[in-house]
Parts: structure tokens; sequence; C-alpha cells
């Protein structure tokens, strides 16, 4: 089958590779949308860490189900789904607690095995959900990162609270979105792309330019200060504008992983009693409830994606790095 490796940055190369293997509790998916992710972007960009070279990556997928396993439910063959990416351990503290996204043997697809910038991936039966009928495959994919922009806005996001979005990518916007649907009072984005800035209205949420918050929070909150900062983007600026920000005794959800690690004002965050929590990925409940509104339209993405064949997928990652002429790239084979 073809594939979109990764060889390195700024290296992706359409290869013949060997389809995956099926274990007993595994389905393989025919690949029909594959959206490319801003760290799938970190990764071929600069060298990372976390994605070793060669690999195929890709995490935001939807496809058919061709082939189960043993041990699988073989009504799933002919199905329409799209993965929950992060595969945990099953058995640990923190996945009996319901919380398998924080499993410390997790394994993220396109990262610690071959995702689904391929002709078809492999992934355990339990990670796949159905798509509802009347739902785009492309639209479906972008699932994933709505349930984490929903997971995020979920855990801090209260009726009438005035929240901060940093970074209007995919996730931010959905993050954005997923707070207004929460009743927030007023959500704020801010970005330094003019363009990203440009979908924000349409989410109910008010785009604010990066050379204007201090000015716009100050009137908006009357010096008080935000109640939620929700930073999608992870560099030491965006931290210290999201504890310049929010109020006292606010919370910041970090869920951006723009830098490894920087610099952080100790003194804003205890004098200001803030909380602040990492946020990574998401349950399932957040992929049903994704789900619901992409099929409801409550979230509206239509306007976003740009389907791109996957042998074309350099010239994509390309584009995307060097400029921003796409909001969101959907792969297709």
């Amino acid at each position: 089958m073809k594939a979109l490796v990764y060889l390195g940055p700024r290296r992706m190369d359409l290869q013949e590779v060997a389809e995956p293997q099926v274990g007993p509790e595994d389905a393989l998916v025919r690949m029909t949308a594959s959206a490319i992710c801003g760290s799938d972007l970190h990764g071929f960009r600069e060298a990372s860490p976390r994605r070793i070279p060669p690999l195929v990556m890709g995490h935001e997928a939807a496809g058919v189900v061709e082939v189960v396993g043993a041990d699988a439910d073989p009504q799933l063959v002919g199905t329409r789904v799209i993965a929950m990416p992060v595969v945990p351990c099953g058995v640990c503290a923190r996945c009996r607690e319901d919380q398998p996204n924080l499993c410390p043997a997790r394994r993220l697809m396109g990262m610690h095995f071959p995702g689904a910038f391929a002709e078809a991936f492999a992934l355990p039966a339990s990670q796949l959900l159905k798509i509802p009928d009347g739902l785009q495959d492309a639209v479906a994919s972008l699932a994933e990162p709505l349930a984490n922009g929903i997971h995020t806005a979920s855990r801090s996001v209260r009726v009438g609270d005035t929240v901060l979005v940093i970074g209007a990518g995919a996730i931010g916007l959905f993050a954005a979105r997923a707070a207004v649907l929460a009743a927030a009072a007023r959500v704020f984005v801010t970005d330094r792309l003019a363009s990203r800035l440009a979908l924000v209205e349409a989410l109910g949420a008010e785009p604010v330019r990066a050379d204007e918050t201090g000015e716009v929070f100050a009137q908006a909150t009357a010096g008080i200060g935000v109640d939620v900062v929700i930073d999608a983007v992870g560099v030491p600026s965006t931290w210290a504008l999201g504890l310049d920000a929010v109020r006292y005794g606010g919370r910041i959800e970090a869920i951006g992983l723009g830098a490894v690690e920087g610099p952080v004002s100790y003194h804003a965050i205890v004098t200001k009693g803030v909380t602040v929590v990492g946020a990574y990925a998401c349950l399932p409940a957040d992929f049903e409830r994704a789900l619901a509104l992409l099929t409801g339209g409550e979230v509206d993405v239509g306007s976003w994606i740009t389907t791109v064949p996957l042998a074309d997928g350099q010239q994509a990652f390309e584009a995307l790095v060097d400029d921003d002429r796409y909001n969101k790239v959907v792969l297709t084979p």
C-alpha cells in the first residue's frame, strides 16, 4: 500500500509499504480522510524527539473497517469509523479511574506506531467510533481535535465566565466554540494571523489581534482579567500572556505544546493564586460529544477544510508551514 513517510525535517515521501498487521483485537481501516494536526507540523518543521523517522504520521482519521481480528466484533466490517488515536494500557490506576488519556503507558497512533497518512491503518477495534449517518468523512476526521477542545473547555469554563483562547489553530478554535456552548459570557480568541481570526466570529467568539490584547482585556474586564485562559499554543510568550490576562484566582488550561520548556513567572502564579492545569488529549465521551456537535451543525467546519490527495502530502505540509493559505488540510487516498 502507499503511505506518506516522514523522513526528517521537511521531508515527506510517498512510499510503498507493507499493510499493517492485524492482531486479535485489532481492526484494519481503509483510510478515507486523515487531517494534518499541528503536532504533525512540529515534526515536519524541525527534528522532534517525539516523532522519530522513518514514520507514518497522522492521527485525525476516518475510514471504513475492512478486516477485524479474531477477538473483535465482526459486525464492524464495512462500518465508517473515526479513530480514537491514544491507546491506553487499560489496566493501570489512571485507566481504572476512567482517565485513559493520562495512562502512563499510552501510545499515540502516528507517533508510537504507524498512523493514518496511508491507504490503511490498524488500531484496536475498541478505539473506533462509528460515524453517524449524514456526516462526511472529511468532517468526521476533525472529531479528534474538536474532542480535545471540548475536554479542555468542559473542565474549566463555567456559565458566565470570560474566556481567553490563545491561538486560533483548530484546537484553539474548537475550544472557543466549546466555551461558547458552555454559556461563557464572552470568549476572546487571539492570534497573529488575520486569516485565522477571520474564522472566530462565526463560532460566536470575539477575535483580538495579538498586538491589541492588553487594551482589549483591560476594557472588557474593567482591569480585573479573564476568568479562564486556554493556551492552545504553548510557547514562553503565550504563557506570559496567559498569566498577565488571567484574573486573581483564575484558571489556565495549558493544551499547546509549541515548546518543550521555557521560563514561567512563579511570582504571577503564586501571588495571583492561579490554577494551572495541563490538558492532554480527551476522553471517549468527548469524542461522542464531538460527533454529535458536528452532525447537528452546532460546530460547522465545512469552510475550513481543504482536501489534498495523499500523493501531494509533501506540498500540503510545506504550504501549512510556509504560509497561511489553508486552515485545515485533510489528506485523502
